[in-house]
Parts: C-alpha cells; sequence; structure tokens
C-alpha cells in the first residue's frame, strides 16, 4: 500500500509539473527543493527521507562529476545528452562509468563536468526507501510486467527531468541517461523534451543528444551479467535462486517490448526536429540572433563489450553551427567505442570467460566483477551490508558453486525463448 501511495504521488507530480505546454522545466511550486528528487523524497515536514539525494547519480560509485574547472571557451554553451539504448544486464552502467573516466583522460575536455543518471537507483530510492524489496505475489505487484510499464515511465520521467535540470542550471556539462530506453514511446517522450528545451530561446543553452546503444547477445557474457545482477540491492536479502529466476523472468518481458534503434528511427528524429513550427522564426539567445533549427544526433554502438564490431551501424547529423567542445565530444565518443575492447572491455570479457570456465575471476576496481565479488561474500556470510561496505575476496570455488544453478536457469530453452534473441 505504501509502495502505490508513492507511485500516486510521484504520478501526480509528474502530470502537475510535467505537461506537453509545460515540459519539464517549468516545477512551480510554493516551496524551493535543492533539486528536483527532493521534490519527490521530501516529507511535509521538510525532511529528505532515506539520506542524500544526491548520491543517486550511482550510489555504488562515488558522484560521477568532474570537479575541475571549466574551459569557458571550449565549453560554447553547448551540453551533452547520452542516451543509453539497452536490456538489463548489457553493461550499460558500467559502459557509463567507463565514458566518464574516458573523458577523464584527456586533456582536452578534463573540464567537462560528467554525471550519471541512472533511473533504476530512483526507482530503489522512491520505492524501496531502504527496505527490502517484497517479493511480488501477482503480476500487479510486479512492476517489470509490461503490464505496470507505466510505473517504470514514472521513474524514468523523474531521472530524466532531474538530469535536464542540472543541465539547465549549469551543475553539469555531458549527462548520461543510464536507463533501458528501450520503446519508441519512451524514446519519442525523451527527444520531445530535449527539442522542447532547445525551441526556448530564453535558454542559455544548447543540448546535443547522443544515443548509444549498448548490445549483447553473447550467451557466457549475458550468463554472467545475470549472474552478477542476483546481488545487486534488488535482491540483496533473496536466495541466489530466487534472484537468478526472477531476473531471467524481468529479462525476458524487456526482450518482448525492446525495439532497438535504427537508421529510419534516426532520420525521423531530424525530419520532426528539423520541421518544428518554430524552426525558422529567430530570436536572441546570448546576445545574437539564432535561428531555430536542428542540434544534431549522434548515434554510436557497442556490442558485446566491443568484441564484436559494427562501424558501418555509427551514424552521425552535425547541427549548422558546430563548436570546438562538439567537434571534440563526438570524437571522443567515437574513438571510445570503436576501442572499448582494448581499453576497457578486455578485462569484462576474461572476467566472463574465466568464470564460465569455473577459473578465478580478477577483481578489477570499477569493473563487472565487483558485484560478483561483493555479493558472493554477502551471500556467503549471510549478511546485510551497504554496497559500499569492503568485503575481503572469497575463495574462488565458492563463486563457481554458483554455476550449476545459474546455468540450469539460463540455459538453451530460455534463449530460444526471449524474443528476438541473436
Amino acid at each position: 500500500m505504501e509502495s502505490d501511495f508513492r507511485f500516486s504521488a510521484c504520478s501526480e507530480a509528474i502530470r502537475s509539473h510535467s505537461t506537453s505546454t509545460s515540459s519539464l522545466f517549468s516545477l512551480k511550486n510554493t516551496r524551493s527543493y535543492p533539486s528536483i528528487l527532493d521534490f519527490y523524497t521530501t516529507t511535509e515536514s521538510g525532511d529528505v527521507e532515506n539520506g542524500d539525494v544526491a548520491a543517486l547519480e550511482y550510489e555504488e560509485e562515488p558522484a560521477l562529476y568532474l570537479e575541475t574547472d571549466r574551459d569557458a571557451a571550449l565549453t560554447d554553451n553547448d551540453k551533452f545528452i547520452v542516451i543509453l539504448v539497452g536490456l538489463p544486464a548489457t553493461g550499460k552502467s558500467t559502459i557509463s562509468r567507463h565514458l566518464v573516466s574516458y573523458l577523464r583522460s584527456l586533456p582536452s575536455l578534463m573540464s567537462l563536468r560528467c554525471g550519471v543518471f541512472n533511473a533504476g537507483q530512483v526507482r530503489r530510492k522512491l520505492t524501496y526507501k531502504g527496505e527490502r524489496m517484497p517479493i511480488a505475489n501477482s503480476s500487479k505487484e510486479d512492476l517489470f510486467n509490461p503490464r505496470n510499464s507505466e510505473k517504470k515511465n514514472v521513474y524514468a520521467r523523474i531521472t530524466l527531468e532531474e538530469l535536464l535540470s542540472e543541465l539547465d542550471a549549469d551543475m553539469c556539462d555531458f549527462a548520461i541517461f543510464d536507463a533501458t530506453n528501450s520503446t519508441l514511446e519512451r524514446r519519442s517522450f525523451i527527444f520531445q523534451e530535449i527539442q522542447s528545451y532547445n525551441d526556448r530561446p530564453q535558454n542559455k543553452y544548447r543540448i546535443i543528444p547522443v544515443v548509444l546503444q549498448v548490445t549483447c547477445s553473447n550467451k557466457a557474457f549475458i550468463r554472467f551479467n545475470i549472474h552478477n545482477k542476483a546481488f545487486n540491492q534488488d535482491y540483496l536479502d533473496k536466495p541466489y535462486e530466487f534472484a537468478v529466476r526472477d531476473f531471467a523472468r524481468r529479462l525476458r518481458y524487456y526482450y518482448s517490448q525492446f525495439v532497438p534503434f535504427t537508421k529510419e528511427e534516426f532520420n525521423h528524429i531530424i525530419q520532426t526536429n528539423s520541421h518544428t513550427k518554430n524552426d525558422k522564426s529567430c530570436c536572441v539567445r546570448n546576445d545574437r540572433l539564432y535561428t531555430r533549427e536542428d542540434t544534431g544526433l549522434f548515434f554510436f554502438h557497442i556490442i558485446n563489450a566491443g568484441l564484436d564490431t559494427d562501424l558501418s551501424s555509427s551514424m552521425t547529423h552535425y547541427p549548422r553551427e558546430v563548436s570546438l567542445v562538439l567537434s571534440e565530444v563526438v570524437s571522443a565518443i567515437e574513438e571510445f567505442v570503436n576501442r572499448y575492447s582494448q581499453i576497457y572491455g578486455f578485462q569484462y570479457i576474461e572476467n566472463a570467460n574465466s568464470f564460465m570456465k569455473g577459473e578465478p575471476v580478477k577483481c578489477t576496481k570499477g569493473d563487472g566483477a565487483k558485484a560478483n565479488f561483493t555479493g558472493a561474500a554477502l551471500a556467503n556470510n549471510n549478511v546485510l551490508a551497504k554496497k559500499t561496505t569492503t568485503l575481503s575476496i572469497p575463495n574462488p570455488a565458492s563463486l563457481t558453486s554458483y554455476l550449476p544453478t545459474l546455468c540450469s536457469i539460463i540455459n538453451d530453452q530460455y534463449f530460444q525463448s526471449l524474443t528476438s534473441f541473436e
């Protein structure tokens, strides 16, 4: 009942504050809040429930912001949103962290302030607020049933709202929207919000959208990823077999509705954004005449941690005005995608293959094995702890003991049941 109440409150807030006419940037309240998430998690007395909302961007890692001084000449009023597209357990969150790390390493872009906005963390924050996830007794209680897709949309919209607000407030320059964004409807909403923002002459910035699709079709990688998911915050106190079966069910739901980003969608977005009713009207922005037009669109694709490449799938559409930072960012992302397996993916690939062979897995900070070791230690010691708890690595044999259960559930028959699995 409490969870339903929270969902209703969030739904009402979004309906009241994010309409087609007001968009996400017209929040008018009798009270002020430090952030959009504070609006949704602050009680009537003014206390933020369950800790610091600012930590929501990625709770398992320190906040992913570059705190260096910005180069004003470099940024030139451009902001970026990377829209991740991909099924659960494909490595989206890991790739997000790697992308931020890669930008940090480039002298020309190290002044960009980057943030990762994770819809799953927002969902957990607003749904459980530190409580254990209840076991769903029916499909009506299951957030991941397609019939409950509106609930997922609410959490995604809240996350997007926070992201866009931080870009607009000049708290962030490069924002990654870490969610599945698995349907045409969801992505259409995202691009409508971006275009709505860019159409406002009073705004100081233009937001450049970049789509980064993450695909995983390697069975060994999928098994390894599901194994790691069995130890995340949703399943911290659940038996391993229950966690694997439940996540496998979630994944099947997502496969049933997933629509990959295509060239047709890319072209449709460009055409739509280039022919808005205001595209030929002029206004003054930053003391200069500005003609409304599309702000560009870019698409990149990482397949199986970069092990498989399809360079022809990348698509670029530059706006008429190309700033220095736009050129630098697009080139950096292209290089990151093309060399991902060499720079970051090789360790994940090695870990996944070793795990599936029953061999010891290396634990490298920030890679996909982190949840593996942390989760295994929690399970073996039967304790509940925060994700940030430092735990010793258990005997590798204890890790491989999960393999029979994992492979009996995620078997060939399961893969055959996944819609459009390749």
